[in-house]
């Protein structure tokens, strides 16, 4: 399918709806704090492989937690107790964590986090756009989760842990989290940000794009 190929130093995108079957919008172009920003706004997000170009996605239907989330399940009332999950202002700890988990060079693939990423997410963090939240058993980091905020909108960036009770705990976690702190709405697409234990709401792209235009004049909480 035809796609929009974008030249180094554009900061424009086509529109979402210009998205072919499988929800790729473009290739190409940079990447910085300020694009990735632009990028969600307009309804689009960055998935592609460290060592090609970028690829720029507006998928339709959209996975999204939409806000409140029902109460979690019964099991996961009672998770083991030496299982905590922690808002923590670390990016530097939990990104370099992160990175242990998923920088493999033998099966480097899109879940890579590069040093280019890791400076534009700790960048973020500077200007108070990225939350991040720790996964510690008995005090020990064993995973975390991390987003973008903007206005009333989370965008899920990655979520780690060695277990799916952990992972379901840090999504309730921060759900429980972003409601008390007036967001409406989760971002669930990327492949890195998901987890089987946590069933996710689906949105038209129409829906979804609506949405954020509209969430991008708001300031975030």
């Amino acid at each position: 399918m035809p796609y929009f190929e974008l030249k180094k130093g554009a900061t424009e995108f086509p529109p979402a709806h210009f998205a072919d079957i499988d929800g790729l919008v473009a290739v190409g172009g940079d990447i910085d704090a300020d694009i990735l920003l632009k990028a969600y706004n307009n309804g689009l997000y960055y998935w592609h492989h460290p060592m090609k170009h970028i690829k720029w996605w507006s998928p339709d239907p959209r996975m999204v937690l939409q806000l409140p989330v029902e109460s979690p399940q019964p099991e996961l009332r009672t998770v083991r107790p030496t299982l905590k999950v922690t808002p923590t202002e670390d990016a530097e700890n939990l990104l370099r964590h992160l990175q242990t988990v998923v920088n493999i060079k033998e099966k480097m693939d899109s879940q890579w986090l590069s040093e280019r990423m890791f400076r534009i997410f700790s960048e973020l963090q500077q200007r108070n756009y990225l939350k991040l939240f720790a996964i510690r058993e008995e005090g020990k980091l064993i995973g975390g989760l991390f987003g973008t905020a903007i206005g009333r909108i989370f965008f899920g960036e990655y979520i780690w842990a060695p277990d799916s009770e952990a992972m379901a705990l840090g999504i309730y976690t921060l759900a429980d989290h972003c409601n008390k702190n007036g967001f409406k709405l989760i971002d669930m697409q990327k492949p890195t940000f998901q987890s089987p234990e946590v069933p996710c709401d689906e949105i038209s792209r129409l829906s979804y794009v609506d949405y954020c235009k509209m969430n991008a004049i708001t300031n975030h909480p």
